[in-house]
């Protein structure tokens, strides 16, 4: 029964895909920005791996100005934003509600 509630949880749920960089010369901590976004928009959103079918959006999390998340991806076609530093937190997180408060895809 556990499974089933879950389901349902999930269902009216947008997928929003997330992507890291290699993390090779980050300059903030970037799994925790993720966890901070998870956490603020509590359960608005269906969080999981850019390669996932069905994405609403795209979220590529790079640890620097270099942006390697954002390479080999020339055929993305769901919305997409690229986050390159701490301070583009606020900016995320409106984005992404004013993705769930349009009902549809940016």
């Amino acid at each position: 029964m556990k499974v089933v509630e879950h389901h349902h949880l999930m269902k009216g749920r947008k997928k929003i895909g997330i992507k890291y960089c290699g993390g090779c010369n980050p300059t903030y901590e970037r799994v925790e920005m993720v966890q901070r976004v998870k956490h603020k928009l509590k359960d608005q959103f269906l969080f999981l791996q850019h390669d996932q079918q069905n994405l609403d959006v795209l979220v590529l999390i790079n640890g620097c100005i270099r942006a390697c998340a954002d390479k080999n991806l020339n055929q993305i076609k769901d919305p997409h934003r690229s986050i390159i530093r701490e301070s583009d937190f606020e900016s995320l997180i409106d984005w992404l509600a004013s993705f769930n408060d349009k009902g549809e895809k940016i």
